[in-house]
This record gives C-alpha cells, sequence and structure tokens, in this order.
C-alpha cells in the first residue's frame, strides 16, 4: 500500500522546507561574519606576541570567512564592520 495524502498538508511541508532553505544564505553570512571578527581578534593578539607564529595563518582564515560572507551576500560595509569589531574586541580587552 502506498501514501496517496496530496493536497494542503503535502503543500504546507513544502513551503516550510521552502522557507527554511531561503534563510540559510542569512544564516551562513551572520556565522562567517562572527567568524571574521573573532579571526582578527586572533590576528591581533598574534601580532602583539613577538613569539607568534600564527599571524599569518589567522590572517589566512580571517580572509577566508569574508569570502564566505561575499558569496552568502555580505556586503563589504558589513564585512569592514566584522574586522573592526575585531580590533576593537582586543583594544578594549587590552585596556
Amino acid at each position: 500500500m502506498h501514501d496517496t495524502i496530496t493536497g494542503p498538508r503535502t503543500v504546507g511541508l513544502r513551503t516550510a522546507i521552502m522557507t527554511a532553505i531561503a534563510g540559510v544564505p542569512a544564516e551562513v553570512k551572520t556565522h562567517a561574519l562572527a567568524h571574521v571578527t573573532a579571526y582578527t581578534e586572533q590576528v591581533n593578539r598574534a601580532a602583539s606576541d613577538a613569539n607568534s607564529t600564527t599571524v599569518d595563518a589567522h590572517l589566512e582564515r580571517a580572509a577566508f570567512w569574508a569570502c564566505t560572507a561575499r558569496e552568502h551576500g555580505a556586503s563589504e560595509a558589513e564585512i569592514h564592520a566584522a574586522r573592526l569589531a575585531g580590533h576593537h574586541h582586543v583594544a578594549t580587552a587590552r585596556q
């Protein structure tokens, strides 16, 4: 025996799935911008340590997440703001 239910029940599920899928790029963008901020903080912390060898790695990760954010709709202003937030967090922590 197979399911023969069609109509509003299926349409509602399809609508819910499509709505969830439509929200994914915004969630990815938000997640990526948070990583830009976090890796910018790491760059600043590593740069202030003369013995650190991780500055380049953190710069690379920040660039990767900036590209990911851009691919999911982030503007250059949003990426710049995320970087500034990373600089600000480190400066605030040092005071």
